[in-house]
């Protein structure tokens, strides 16, 4: 009969502990044996002593360890005889990993009973929940002030700054403090400062995702901000010397701009209405002259270069910078975006206007709009204009529609239903 093993030992069991202070022994995984508890009679038989000490071992995982977890529960500061005989014996600074740490459900409790019921918690690790339980009681203190941004930076190891945004139509937002800004309202100008606001990442995020930083903000910050846009900023040193550097050309800078819009009201980077390669050429036109004859400065709308869905299912083209501009082409695409009917195919012209993009300060993307909505009139392939704006991918075809993107604007944009 083979004899059980049983699990490793965390205690060291000892009747000369290192402290005279049992709170401080206990810290450093120190505990008296059961043995102590024999009269003296039996403490003398090494059969009673071995019995005790079988007990100390079983009940050390069974009962002892569960028992002690369950009065660390509300803890926050639980260590372990490794931290203690270290960092803390040693006066070391401890690294956030060296705590013991709970389980995650453990910890999301936590952090409810002290009032933060996240509807983010499958998004935040096991070290943001520690760091928000630890720290929530002094957030509270601070809620509604500009300290709500420490406390994510704290939470989620990140270096935040949030900025409020200033418009003049409520359409386009600038940072504060940005030149553009004229004359602010309360002297005469048409500026004024909004809930709107953005976060700059100094750096990067880091190991943190847009969308964990965005769920996490609506859930921590003031009630009345609305978060517009991320944005990660770099300083790229154009000299590896502390001095600088006097040499005319000194280095090669990378420049990049990632615009993750956030929203609740679109879906950005949405599917394309339905595309038919068909020799099927444009018979109609979307114009907001039918009159006019004269092509000079006219072009057809091609692949924008993405689509937005709004809420009601309504996909709206977006066109960036680049493709704002007609481009000459020498033939047109052989492929329609849009439902097809034979013989009734309706191509959209310019000019537009173009309209900012509700994704953040730092877009540059523009929806196609028209200062009345266009009505069709019958074109010939002979007067077809042979510009375009967008790619040459596609042409744009029979929307749906036009309908004002931003009510009250007086300006009509195409859009399409799937």
């Amino acid at each position: 009969m083979s004899t059980p093993t049983l699990p490793p030992t965390v205690y060291q069991y000892s009747l000369s502990p290192p402290s005279t202070d049992p709170s401080e022994n206990k810290r450093l995984g120190y505990r008296t044996p059961r043995s102590i508890l024999l009269p003296p009679y039996l403490a003398q038989n090494e059969y009673f002593t071995d019995f005790m000490d079988a007990v100390d071992e079983v009940f050390e995982t069974q009962v002892d360890i569960p028992t002690e977890i369950i009065g660390d529960l509300r803890n926050m500061w639980v260590t372990n005889p490794t931290l203690e005989n270290n960092q803390i014996a040693e006066s070391q600074l401890v690294p956030f990993d060296s705590w013991s740490q709970p389980e995650w459900q453990l910890l999301v409790q936590q952090v409810n009973m002290l009032g933060m019921n996240l509807q983010s918690a499958s998004v935040l690790s096991n070290d943001n929940y520690q760091a928000i339980a630890r720290w929530v009681g002094m957030y509270w203190f601070g809620k509604g002030t500009e300290s709500f941004i420490n406390f994510i930076n704290y939470s989620l190891s990140t270096n935040l700054a949030v900025t409020k945004l200033w418009t003049q139509d409520y359409i386009n937002f600038v940072p504060e403090g940005d030149s553009t800004i004229g004359t602010p309202i309360w002297e005469g100008g048409t500026w004024y400062p909004t809930t709107h606001v953005n976060i700059v990442a100094a750096g990067g995020l880091q190991s943190v995702d847009v969308a964990t930083l965005a769920t996490f903000f609506y859930e921590i910050a003031n009630y009345n901000l609305v978060l517009n846009d991320i944005a990660s900023t770099y300083n790229l040193n154009i000299s590896t010397s502390v001095l600088g550097t006097t040499a005319p050309v000194v280095d090669i800078g990378l420049y990049m701009t990632q615009t993750v819009p956030i929203s609740n009201l679109y879906s950005y980077g949405a599917t394309s209405p339905a595309l038919t390669v068909t020799d099927e050429v444009p018979t109609a036109a979307y114009t907001t002259n039918p009159n006019n004859t004269d092509l000079t400065g006219i072009y057809m709308l091609g692949a924008p270069t993405s689509w937005l869905q709004d809420t009601s299912g309504r996909l709206w083209p977006i066109y960036a910078t680049a493709q704002q501009v007609p481009v000459l082409e020498t033939e047109l695409p052989t492929t329609l975006c849009g439902p097809v009917v034979a013989g009734s195919t309706a191509a959209i012209y310019g000019p537009v206007q173009w309209q900012s993009v509700p994704s953040g300060t730092y877009s540059s993307g523009r929806i196609p709009v028209f200062s009345s909505s266009p009505t069709a009139k019958v074109a010939q392939l002979g007067e077809a204009p042979t510009n375009l704006v967008g790619l040459s991918t596609y042409l744009l075809v029979n929307p749906t529609g036009f309908a004002e993107f931003v009510p009250g604007s007086g300006l009509y944009a195409p859009y399409w239903t799937i």
